[in-house]
């Protein structure tokens, strides 16, 4: 089983349930952009698009727990 990832916002590192909230959280935005907007809010979805994967691919780089 793989460790939440270790993030720290403003000096502050989160517990392994907020990173598991903030990794749910930007999982859930990239599939509902990859779902499709329509007009205006296409635009949006594809600006937020590589950002979301870089951040997910970081996400995803968490080491295997050593327990």
């Amino acid at each position: 089983m793989k460790e939440e990832a270790a993030i720290t916002i403003n000096g502050t590192k989160l517990s392994d349930a907020q990173s598991m909230t903030v990794r749910v959280a930007v999982d859930t935005l990239a599939n509902v952009l990859a779902a499709g907007l329509e007009g205006d809010d296409q635009g949006l979805a594809e600006r937020y698009a590589s950002a979301l994967s870089a951040i997910q691919a970081l996400l995803d780089s968490r080491e295997a727990r050593t327990q």
